[in-house]
């Protein structure tokens, strides 16, 4: 049986990946990326802002690797985390959610438990 804490997170990840589908839906339509990207990068908290964007992308995905079961599971997230970041990280732990039966001990360490 779920706790209600258990719940709470389920719909949390479920709404941050929707939200996340919307914002970059939005940002792609709305302006140009290629700009966009260039005058981020031309600034230097922007460029920080990547290093400390792709550090935490990093640290999730050693953390899927550690928790799945599957190698070819863990390669194919590889580069879903690196290219779709919050998006992908926010639907990975909803699927992890979905996955282990309102164990959180089961969403946290996958296979080894």
């Amino acid at each position: 049986m779920e706790s209600s804490g258990y719940k709470y997170f389920k719909i949390y990840f479920l709404i941050a990946t929707i939200a996340f589908f919307i914002l970059i839906i939005y940002g792609v339509t709305a302006k140009d990326i290629m700009a966009e990207g260039n005058h981020i990068l031309e600034v230097y908290w922007g460029v920080f802002t990547f290093i400390d964007l792709y550090f935490i992308f990093f640290v999730f995905y050693f953390w899927i690797v550690y928790r799945e079961k599957s190698v070819l599971m863990s390669i194919v997230w590889f580069p879903l985390i690196m290219g779709g970041g919050a998006l992908m990280i926010a639907l990975y732990c909803f699927i992890a959610m979905l996955t282990s039966k309102g164990d959180m001990k089961k969403v946290l360490l996958g296979k080894r438990y």
